[in-house]
């Protein structure tokens, strides 16, 4: 079995391969391949595994490509590819639906009939009927049954998948399941004729890709009245978020859980504020609500006010732009785990308010358009439009390198504690309450306002982020040097209050 092709088998896959326009195209991205471009003749099956040199087994592709391939067949790599390309086109912002596109999958109507103890779904083409059960805790009948793949979408838009798709979790278990069978079923909801899968996601987008056509699924079938409905919805909601975070096996990211949470928080405060005297409506009222009547724990209630308190402030903010979706994203300066972690303790009030709803006390629309203000000169002075994903490949310029320097995780983590005693001065913080309530004030005022500029002018044009590439660099990399580097180089709290070390 010969390795090489002669240089007329060339011609010959070069014709094979060149489009009717006369255009030749990398058969793995599809591009053009031009007269300067470099390109390689390369087995479709490799000849380590028994590929052999028949022109039907020869393809070529831009050498940028193939050098990356490995020991993949060209098939397999065009599928990473383009895998690959969606996900960095779309920011990591993928969901089940994407994955159905690219793998050209239409969804199919169907019609489904129910009996007593059995349901029958029918599209015009495939009919299958599955025996029915009940779910005693919920209340509701469900199913198990191996279901076309075409009749299945997300369950998101406001329902109980929100998660986006994990790029490295997705690789892992589609090769996983090319030799191995899935064990636990995807788990949907019916409703509206539409069977939506709210968990389970990353396992059928697997068998996508694997060019599967049927999955093992147990779906729920949502009553027709409203009121059961929503209360179907709820309880699954709360199941779903309770399994991917207190018994958790794969997460949930922070910002999936927020906007989740904040959803049920609308809902429950609706009920609230339509049973319960206007006189108690309040933010500590309502926690007390949730505990009593919900039966929730106060840890769990008070997380759903956290949940809508910062979903909403990093939604009206102008650091939004700048977050990451999914907590772990490279191509983004922060993420919600470092918001919370670093900037919403030392800025928000995450406490449940005793004001009443509306009331002269409340502050919590005057506290968003105070964040809102707040992260207007984050952005302007801490150069985070000038931020830029590190990339081996490319230098980055003197304002690139000071961007990153200081939406650093570690520095992050360093000057955030700073805001609150830079609102403290803005403000005039007197007593222990102003010192908790941060931003949940009166709206701020230009004085006020001009007061934290001139603090983040000082704390972002320190010398210290424009030093050399070289210590600074490798001691923000150390979670447990930065408070050193910033004191030693001058970078402290009272300096960037008052401008003296």
């Amino acid at each position: 079995m010969k390795r090489q092709i002669l240089e007329s088998e060339k011609q010959q896959v070069r014709l094979q391969q060149q489009n009717t326009d006369g255009s030749l195209r990398c058969f793995i991205s599809g591009e053009v391949i031009g007269d300067t471009d470099e390109f390689e003749y390369d087995h479709v099956l490799p000849f380590s595994k028994q590929g052999d040199s028949d022109l039907s087994n020869i393809r070529i592709v831009l050498k940028e490509y193939n050098r990356r391939k490995s020991d993949q067949s060209l098939y397999e790599f065009r599928d990473n590819y383009k895998l690959e390309k969606l996900f960095n086109d779309k920011k990591n912002n993928i969901k089940l639906q994407d994955i159905f596109i690219l793998k050209e999958i239409l969804p199919k109507s169907f019609h489904f009939t129910t009996e007593s103890d059995s349901i029958k779904i029918d599209d015009g083409v495939i009919e299958r009927t599955y025996t029915l059960l009940f779910d005693n805790i919920l209340s509701v009948q469900y199913f198990y049954g191996r279901i076309p793949i075409k009749w299945l979408e997300n369950d998101d838009q406001e329902g109980l998948q929100p998660r986006v798709i994990d790029y490295k979790r997705l690789i892992g278990l589609r090769d996983h399941l090319k030799d191995h069978p899935q064990l636990a079923p995807s788990i949907a909801r019916l409703i509206d004729n539409r069977i939506k899968l709210f968990d389970g996601q990353h396992k059928l987008a697997g068998q996508v890709l694997n060019n599967t056509v049927e999955v093992d699924i147990k779906a729920y079938l949502s009553p027709s009245e409203s009121d059961k409905a929503k209360k179907l919805f709820d309880d699954l909601m709360i199941t779903n978020l309770d399994a991917h975070s207190k018994h958790k096996q794969i997460p949930f990211y922070t910002s999936t859980l927020l906007d989740r949470l904040s959803v049920i928080y609308k809902e429950m405060l609706g009920e609230f504020t339509s049973t319960k005297p206007v006189d108690k409506h309040s933010e500590e009222n309502f926690i007390n609500y949730l505990v009593s009547e919900k039966q929730h724990s106060k840890a769990d209630a008070k997380q759903m006010l956290r949940s809508i308190i910062i979903t909403n402030a990093v939604e009206l903010s102008a650091i939004n732009p700048f977050t990451a979706v999914a907590s772990r994203d490279s191509g983004f300066a922060l993420s919600i785990d470092l918001l919370k972690t670093a900037v919403f303790p030392n800025t928000l009030f995450l406490e449940p308010s005793s004001a009443n709803f509306k009331s002269i006390g409340d502050f919590r629309d005057a506290e968003l358009e105070n964040f809102k203000e707040l992260s207007l000169l984050l952005v302007k002075h801490g150069q985070l439009t000038n931020w830029v994903q590190n990339s081996r490949s490319k230098s980055l310029t003197s304002i690139e390198l000071k961007a990153r320097r200081i939406w650093h995780k570690g520095s992050v983590l360093t000057w955030t504690p700073y805001l609150k005693s830079i609102l403290g001065m803005a403000f005039n913080f007197i007593t222990s309450d102003d010192r908790e309530k941060l931003l949940y004030r009166l709206a701020m005022d230009e004085n006020q306002k001009d007061r934290i500029e001139g603090c983040l002018h000082r704390l972002f044009n320190h010398p210290l982020w424009d030093e050399p590439e070289g210590e600074i660099d490798s001691l923000l990399v150390s979670a447990k040097r930065q408070d050193d580097l910033f004191n030693r180089k001058g970078l402290t709290e009272i300096y960037v209050l008052t401008g003296r070390n």
